[in-house]
């Protein structure tokens, strides 16, 4: 039996996984390959349904609409995939690759969830590079950084590595001026 090529995982919560599996045989000048490739996306997608569809699982899998076998990206349960791993080629065990996802899932989480904060320094550093003091305004900064941006734009013959820091100060008073969050 041709073993399908399980390009990623992606932990989509609560168990389930989102499974890329690579068809690039079905791009294959062999038609042996085609074929082959195809019979085993068939046969795997029609033992996924079926074995879905025991009385012990039938009642999870019919429920959650997250569930689908389409195309080249599965979503199934760890069970299921736990169940089907035969059927599949991985990069690494099986396991590793679960807890990659969901650790990759995590941290996606944080980065996202997290507010962005700004040390009291970063920020002193910043109103010292523009100039500007702790009373100001965020016209006080655009009006600066208007005119720093001609000054020190590479375009117009200024430094690449000081464009790059006011960038990165302008970056830091905003976010400091819009949400006054520090970190100490």
């Amino acid at each position: 039996m041709y073993l399908l090529h399980v390009k990623n995982i992606y932990d989509v919560g609560n168990d389930y996984y989102m499974v890329h599996i690579e068809d690039h045989g079905i791009n294959s000048h062999k038609r042996e390959v085609r074929k082959a490739v195809k019979e085993a996306f068939a046969s795997l997608r029609k033992a996924i349904n079926t074995y879905r569809l025991l009385p012990e699982y039938a009642e999870r899998y019919r429920s959650d609409e997250r569930y689908s076998v389409k195309g080249n990206y599965w979503c199934l349960h760890k069970q299921l995939l736990l169940q089907f791993a035969s059927w599949l080629e991985f990069t690494a065990p099986l396991e590793t690759l679960l807890w990659e996802a969901k650790l990759h899932a995590e941290q996606q989480y944080y980065s996202f969830h997290e507010p962005y904060r700004v040390s009291q320094a970063n920020v002193d550093n910043a109103l010292r590079f523009f100039g500007l003091d702790h009373s100001a305004t965020q016209e006080d900064l655009k009006r600066q950084y208007r005119q720093l941006v001609k000054l020190y734009h590479p375009d117009t013959g200024g430094d690449e590595a000081t464009f790059k820091k006011l960038q990165t100060a302008h970056t830091i008073l905003k976010t400091h001026l819009r949400s006054n969050t520090l970190v100490s």
